[in-house]
């Protein structure tokens, strides 16, 4: 007998009354039905998780049910448990609110969808995570069923089940883009890496503000719809695609993208095949100093991330002028006018040459000096100013006190640095030449007014 398909009635097991009531059934049961003591120890438990939140009460409570059968996989289903998911079902349509409920690695069959959906609708419900419920075509319609009748929804959480049919993902992909207040989806290990259903689930991602696509594995082919996507300029502001196979070639395309959005705020692509030439080509959408309309013409709000930010050393250890056009980039207090100027300055201060290397500004009418100067030293205070501002890392953190403040003097370093190469390079005499020239014409002299005797 194999029970993970045995779908026993609870009527043929347990007595009258405690299928009315609900009695939590004991790992010992389910070991006598051929169970294994981890999967049932891992039922009892998913009862009496189900029972605290029916006994605690639910509203503004954060729902958590979790099942991990033996070998860490999803726990299956018997239909013994169905009066278990109908109680827990009736204490959350009687309460007002439920902030997040989050199922995982729990077998959620038509069955229970069908208890726990209308669950759902009755009370103000804003956050679902659905994590390897196996669900099936018929799960998926039933999900789409319920987005197309929710209001309250704002985020939604799926992973660890395929969608594999084309027809299901339309029929979500509808659901999505119709429903009023979803704005945050995320997708992880959902075979998105099927580019006809990939296709279909970004028709319907038009209006969501935060979107992410994880584990997937979509690759060249992935990559190019998200960069299509991108590149239509849909008012998504955050998008995660770690851990997708996307690799440096792919990244032209998603460069190329990012230059003709305006709402994207951050794009993280973790845990992909990228390495420095690629990062090369994601900077310089952001950031590209070949000449004035270059500059103009780059992305001015996007921050791209292919490291982990949450990890002081490897932050400290990227290139600075990286960190200096996603400081510039994350500054959402400026107008589009001042990050344009900013980036600017940081072609004028740079010291490894270049178009912008101030050597070239030698014939620059002296009327114009003091600017220049003023935007050198603007970015030398700013540069200074960021760096005072950074707090001092904890003991407990990759860096020690002694190695952060270590760290800080060289940053202050580095922007003094800066300005003295500018300053340095630049041969200032040339541009008082500049005065031996009259508004009469070129090469005449101012003549001597001459003096009585």
């Amino acid at each position: 007998m194999n029970p993970q398909n045995n779908n026993l009635s609870a009527a043929a097991v347990l007595p009258r009354r405690s299928r009315r009531l609900a009695t939590i059934i004991p790992a010992s049961h389910w070991i006598s039905m051929g169970y294994s003591q981890e999967d049932a120890q891992a039922l009892e438990g998913l009862q009496q998780d189900m029972k605290k939140y029916c006994d605690d009460g639910l509203d503004g409570t954060n729902i958590k049910i979790v099942g991990k059968g033996s070998g860490d996989e999803v726990l299956p289903h018997n239909d013994m448990m169905l009066p278990h998911w109908q109680k827990f079902a009736n204490v959350l349509r009687g309460r007002m609110n439920a902030d997040d409920v989050l199922l995982h690695c729990v077998s959620l069959p038509v069955s229970v969808l069908d208890i726990i959906f209308p669950a759902f609708q009755s009370t103000n419900l804003t956050g679902l995570s659905l994590c390897r419920t196996e669900f099936e075509n018929g799960g998926w319609q039933h999900l789409s069923s319920f987005l197309k009748i929710n209001t309250s929804l704002d985020r939604l959480f799926l992973g660890g089940d395929l969608i594999d049919d084309v027809a299901v993902a339309s029929s979500l992909s509808d659901a999505i883009k119709s429903h009023p207040n979803l704005v945050m989806l995320a997708f992880s290990r959902c075979g998105l890496n099927n580019t006809p259903i990939l296709r279909e689930i970004l028709e319907g991602c038009t209006r969501v503000t935060a979107f992410g696509l994880t584990m997937d594995n979509i690759g060249s082919e992935g990559t190019t719809l998200i960069s299509e996507f991108i590149e239509a300029n849909y008012p998504i502001q955050y998008l995660n695609l770690d851990r997708n196979m996307i690799t440096d070639n792919d990244t032209l395309v998603l460069a190329s993208a990012l230059k003709n959005n305006d709402y994207l705020e951050k794009l993280v692509l973790t845990g992909n095949d990228i390495t420095e030439e690629g990062e090369k080509q994601l900077l310089k959408a952001l950031y590209n100093p070949t000449n004035m309309d270059s500059i103009v013409d780059s992305n001015h709000i996007c921050e791209v991330y292919t490291y982990d930010t949450k990890n002081p050393l490897v932050v400290s250890q990227r290139p600075p002028i990286e960190t200096e056009v996603l400081n510039v980039n994350a500054d959402d207090e400026k107008s589009l006018q001042e990050l344009i100027r900013k980036k600017v300055i940081l072609a004028l201060c740079g010291v490894d040459g270049g178009l912008f290397d101030l050597s070239h500004f030698n014939g620059l009418p002296l009327k114009l000096m003091p600017r220049v100067l003023e935007l050198i030293q603007e970015h030398s205070k700013s540069r200074t100013e960021m760096i005072r501002n950074i707090p001092i890392e904890d003991e407990s953190l990759f860096l020690s006190v002694e190695d952060d403040c270590y760290y800080r003097k060289q940053l202050e370093k580095d922007a003094l640095s800066r300005l003295y190469h500018t300053l340095r390079a630049w041969e200032l005499p040339l541009l008082f030449e500049n005065l031996h020239t009259s508004s009469n014409g070129a090469g005449t002299k101012r003549k001597r007014r001459k003096t009585r005797r």
